[in-house]
């Protein structure tokens, strides 16, 4: 019944593909009801009957924002600095993200992930769809030879003073009960680039694009 592997199988091509089983290898739970990443493995065919890899690790959609900050006529962009166990990395840096909801409100997912992580409150409108700008109403798959997760981008441009900037420098935030430990790091904008995070130069890419001036 999860929401993620219910979308999955709406989506599946089933004019090319031909699942035969699915056996599941584990599911976390986030808390006691929510399902939150599964991982299986499809036996999968084509219509000819030649075998298709199938092992999926599903997260389901996600979204990322690139927060951007005028200060006395440069640009800057509010980053989190957290452990991240895969990258083997205890400092990753990363634009804020966070995973959907079930809702399908990416917006709205989007603008709690702003006060979460940077204690920034923003209004739904005020929040641009970069991934929507760009034709990508669905969203981005990061990995698609292995997930099945979708990113879609947002961003939102606040003009502020050095002291307000400084005050963000280096704040502790996130959520302790999700065992969170993000600080916050102010970035210049264009070193986005050489950042070691794909969500962030998509997101950075994006931003150029259509709302750079």
């Amino acid at each position: 019944q999860s929401k993620q592997f219910q979308n999955w199988l709406a989506q599946v091509d089933t004019n090319k593909f031909q699942i035969r089983s699915v056996h599941f290898q584990s599911v976390d739970m986030f808390g006691p009801t929510k399902v939150g990443f599964i991982k299986f493995k499809a036996d999968v065919v084509d219509k000819a009957g030649k075998f298709i890899p199938g092992i999926v690790f599903m997260r389901g959609g996600s979204v990322g924002i690139l927060a951007v900050l005028n200060c006395q006529g440069k640009k800057y962009s509010v980053m989190t600095v957290q452990p991240r166990v895969p990258t083997g990395r205890f400092d990753f840096l990363e634009i804020p993200a966070g995973m959907l909801d079930g809702s399908g409100n990416f917006a709205g997912v989007a603008a709690k992930e702003l006060e979460e992580e940077l204690g920034i409150k923003i209004a739904e409108k005020d929040l641009t769809d970069l991934s929507g700008l760009a034709g990508c109403t669905q969203g981005v798959y990061l990995s698609p030879g292995a997930s099945d997760e979708t990113l879609r981008f947002f961003s939102f441009t606040r003009d502020v003073s050095e002291e307000e900037m400084a005050s963000m420098n280096g704040r502790c935030t996130g959520l302790i009960s999700e065992g969170e430990q993000i600080t916050l790091k102010i970035v210049p904008l264009d070193d986005l680039l050489t950042v070691a995070d794909a969500k962030t130069i998509i997101a950075y890419g994006l931003y150029q694009k259509y709302l750079a001036v």
